[in-house]
C-alpha cells in the first residue's frame, strides 16, 4: 500500500465485509474442492436472464459464471470468466490466474455509500445490474482501493419489486422455490 496523505480522508459509513470474491478457472471443479476440502457449501447459482455493466465508462459484454455458498454471514462468491474482453477481473487473470479478488459489502443507500467513496477519491472500475428471471436486480460497483487497502471493493444491494433483499442462505432457499436460484451439484 501506498502512504498517503490520509487527513482529507472522510469517514465512509460501510457496513461488515459480508463477502469475498474469488475467482476461479473452473467452477465445477472449484465447489468441490471448496466443499471438499473446506467444508464451504451449498452452492447457488442465479438464474440470471439479463446482465449489464461497464467496465471503466464503456459498456461491455459480461460472460460469468457465479456460484454463492455461506459460512454464517459471510458469502463465498465464485466467479469464472468465459470470455477475453477486458473487465475487472482481466488483470488478476492475466497475472495469476486467479485468487482472492475483492471484498464485498451489501449496502442500503447504495447511491449515497458510492458518493462517499467517490468524495474520497476512489474511482469506479466496473459496475453493473444483473436480473434474475423472478426480476430480483442486484446492482454492484466494483471500486479501485486497491492503492489505499491491498485490494478492490464492491458495493451491492439486491432489489425484488424495490424491496431491499438480503443476502443469505435463507434467501437462497427461498429462490430455489421460486425458481429465481438453483442448486450447484457437488
Amino acid at each position: 500500500m501506498q502512504p498517503t496523505d490520509i487527513r482529507g480522508l472522510n469517514r465512509t459509513s460501510l457496513p461488515n465485509v459480508n463477502q469475498i470474491g474469488i475467482l476461479v478457472p473452473s467452477i465445477p471443479e472449484a465447489v468441490v474442492y471448496y466443499a471438499k476440502l473446506l467444508n464451504i457449501g451449498h452452492w447457488y447459482r442465479s438464474n440470471t436472464v439479463k446482465h449489464e455493466a461497464t467496465y471503466r465508462g464503456k459498456p461491455i459484454s459480461t460472460d460469468a459464471d457465479i456460484v454463492l455458498a455461506f459460512q454464517g454471514a459471510l458469502e463465498i462468491e465464485l466467479i469464472q470468466v468465459n470470455h477475453k474482453d477486458e473487465c475487472v477481473y482481466s488483470d488478476m487473470l492475466k497475472k495469476s490466474g486467479g485468487g482472492i479478488h475483492h471484498l464485498g459489502f451489501t449496502v442500503s443507500g447504495y447511491d449515497k455509500k458510492l458518493d462517499q467513496m467517490k468524495r474520497n477519491g476512489v474511482e469506479v472500475l466496473q459496475s453493473g445490474a444483473i436480473t434474475t428471471k423472478g426480476s430480483a436486480i442486484t446492482r454492484y460497483v466494483y471500486l479501485d482501493t486497491i492503492k489505499q487497502c491491498g485490494i478492490i471493493s464492491e458495493l451491492i444491494v439486491t432489489t425484488l419489486k424495490g424491496l431491499r433483499m438480503p443476502h443469505g442462505k435463507l434467501i437462497m432457499e427461498i429462490g430455489c422455490l421460486t425458481g429465481d436460484v438453483g442448486r450447484v451439484k457437488v
